[in-house]
């Protein structure tokens, strides 16, 4: 079990934990310590991000079957599944399944539950709203960012015994310099920056100024993060998939997808 899992296994057990980890306290409110009632939630929510990502992705293009090659493409991400990690207690996978519905929600016109929807996400993981504006391209699911300035003054940050190591206290107190120094060497590793994404890098040719925008601001995070490939798909994935989807020829989008879910290598995934 990585420090991730741990600080919210102690929030769940009622204690007070660093930030931003503070923040997201409904997965923890839910499922308390019980790492079975965490490996439900992470299991129901590959069905419902596929729902949401299909539905999003159909909305947006009125197309079958590039709505089911995004949604596979995005599902295949090996910074979906994660590290071990983070499986199954951990936050991305359930709020960008929330966020998937919202976005779902509003490209069908249905703006209310959208608000509901990203409200709920922002109290699993913070920034969700912010991804979920960017992958529908319309500030409405900004609203959920109150649910997280609520949970700032309310959720009070603590240094926790896991922030407390050494070493993660290190990053906790210096992000920038951390992130700097865990890629040391790596700023033209392919295999960390490029092979990751797969068939969905077809999205930067011809790239759009929305996906341009996401995956630019889904990097920024890396100034402050050691995390990496399942911190810039958990924000930029969907509009990965769903514009490379849009870009390959409709009759070539099966063996994509087939090239795609399988991996040829172990592929980074933190």
């Amino acid at each position: 079990m990585g420090p991730d899992a741990a600080r919210y296994l102690l929030a769940g057990a009622g204690h007070q934990v660093a930030r931003p980890f503070n923040l997201r306290w409904l997965l923890p409110a839910v499922c308390g310590d019980d790492v079975s009632l965490w490996r439900l939630v992470w299991l129901l929510s590959w069905p419902l991000a596929a729902a949401g990502a299909f539905c999003w992705a159909f909305g947006v293009t009125s197309s079958w079957q590039v709505a089911a090659a995004a949604t596979v493409l995005l599902l295949a991400l090996p910074g979906i599944w994660g590290p071990k990690a983070i499986r199954p207690v951990g936050v991305d996978l359930p709020a960008m399944a929330l966020g998937l519905l919202a976005a779902g929600a509003y490209v069908n016109n249905q703006p209310f539950i959208c608000v509901v929807l990203v409200l709920w996400a922002a109290c699993i993981k913070e920034t969700t709203p912010a991804w979920v504006a960017l992958w529908v391209w319309h500030p409405l699911p900004l609203i959920g960012l109150g649910a997280v300035a609520v949970a700032a003054l309310i959720k009070r940050p603590a240094l926790d015994s896991v922030t407390a190591r050494s070493d993660l206290r290190e990053i906790h107190d210096h992000p920038l310099l951390s992130a700097l120094q865990f890629r040391e060497g790596r700023w033209r590793d392919a295999w960390l920056w490029v092979a990751p994404w797969g068939a969905t890098a077809a999205a930067l040719v011809p790239i759009s100024t929305q996906t341009a925008v996401t995956i630019g601001l889904a990097h920024l995070q890396l100034l402050v993060a050691t995390d990496q490939v399942r911190l810039v798909q958990y924000a930029a994935g969907p509009i990965m998939a769903l514009a490379a989807a849009k870009n390959l020829p409709l009759q070539w989008l099966p063996l994509v997808v087939v090239l795609h879910v399988f991996w040829w290598r172990q592929p980074e995934t933190v």
